[in-house]
C-alpha cells in the first residue's frame, strides 16, 4: 500500500508538471477485477489534486490513506496557501467548496477564514472555482466555468471498466500516442510527430502498467498497436535497463511531448 501511493503520487507530480488535463485509470487485465486497485490509484490522485484546505472535508480517513502523509505537494496554481486578509484583492480566483445555501445564496468555503458568498443557490458539498467579486465586511464571489479559467488548474481523473480502445475511443481524441519500446524511435518520428501535435486539440498519451505493456494490453482486445494508436513512440531509445516502469516512463515521456509546444 505504501509503494502504491507513493508512485501514484508521482505520477500525480508528473501530470500536474506537465499540465495534463485528465488522467484515465483502465483495466490492464479483461475479466479480472481491478476495481479496488483502480479505485484506490484514483483516491489517490484526487486526493492530490484537492487543495489541502478542502481535503478533510472530501476525504474520510480510512485505512488505505494511511501513508498519504508521503505524498509531495503539488503547489498548483490552485493550491494556493490560505492568505491573511490584507493580502485579498478582487479578480483572484480560489478552488472552494459550497458548505451552506439558502435564500438565493451560497457559502463556499475558499481556505479563508471567512466564508466566500456567492449570489447563487448551488448544491452543499458541491467543489466550485471562484473568482473573488468583493473584499469587505464580506467576501463576495462568483462562480467561474472551466472555460473561463486562463492557467492550469489542475486535472480530473477517470476511471473506467472498459477495455482501453473502447473506452479511450468514446472519449473522441484527435491524436493517440502510445508509448513502448518496440515503438519507433522518437528521433525518428519527431518532426511528424510536431506536425500532429500542434494540430492536435485532444491529445492522448497512452502508458501500459506495471504488469504489461501497451502491446499485451492492447492484444486482449485483438488489436494491436498500430491499430489503435496514430504514432506508437519508443520515448526512451537504447534504453538502459532490461525494464522502465510506468512512472518512469510518464516522465520522460511527458518531458519530451512538453518541448513540441
Amino acid at each position: 500500500m505504501r509503494e502504491k501511493t507513493y508512485k501514484a503520487g508521482l505520477i500525480a507530480r508528473a501530470c500536474s508538471i506537465f499540465r495534463v488535463g485528465e488522467i484515465i485509470v483502465y483495466h490492464d487485465k479483461l475479466n479480472h477485477s481491478q476495481d479496488e486497485d483502480s479505485e484506490f490509484i484514483a483516491t489517490i490522485l484526487r486526493y492530490m489534486d484537492t487543495p489541502q484546505y478542502l481535503r478533510r472535508s472530501l476525504f474520510k480517513l480510512e485505512p488505505r490513506l494511511k501513508f498519504i502523509g508521503i505524498l509531495p505537494p503539488l503547489r498548483t496554481p490552485h493550491h494556493q496557501v490560505t492568505r491573511i486578509r490584507s493580502d485579498l484583492k478582487p479578480g483572484m480566483i480560489r478552488k472552494g467548496l459550497v458548505v451552506e445555501t439558502g435564500s438565493g445564496r451560497s457559502l463556499v468555503d475558499v481556505g479563508l477564514k471567512m466564508l466566500a458568498s456567492v449570489q447563487e443557490p448551488l448544491p452543499r458539498m458541491r467543489v466550485v472555482t471562484v473568482r473573488l467579486t468583493g473584499i469587505g465586511e464580506r467576501i463576495e464571489a462568483a462562480v467561474l466555468d472551466d472555460s473561463e479559467i486562463r492557467i492550469y488548474w489542475g486535472y480530473n481523473v477517470t476511471v473506467t471498466k472498459l477495455p482501453l480502445a473502447e473506452s479511450t475511443r468514446r472519449v473522441g481524441f484527435d491524436l493517440i500516442i502510445a508509448t513502448s519500446r518496440y515503438g519507433r524511435d522518437i528521433d525518428e518520428v519527431l518532426p511528424e510527430l510536431q506536425t500532429a501535435w500542434t494540430r492536435s486539440k485532444r491529445t492522448l498519451v497512452a502508458f501500459g502498467s506495471p504488469a504489461q505493456g501497451l502491446e499485451q494490453i492492447l492484444a486482449q482486445e485483438g488489436l494491436n498497436q498500430e491499430q489503435y494508436a496514430d504514432f506508437t513512440v519508443n520515448m526512451i531509445p537504447q534504453q538502459g535497463v532490461e525494464t522502465i516502469r510506468t512512472e518512469e516512463a510518464v516522465y520522460a515521456s511527458l518531458s519530451i511531448l512538453n518541448t513540441l509546444r
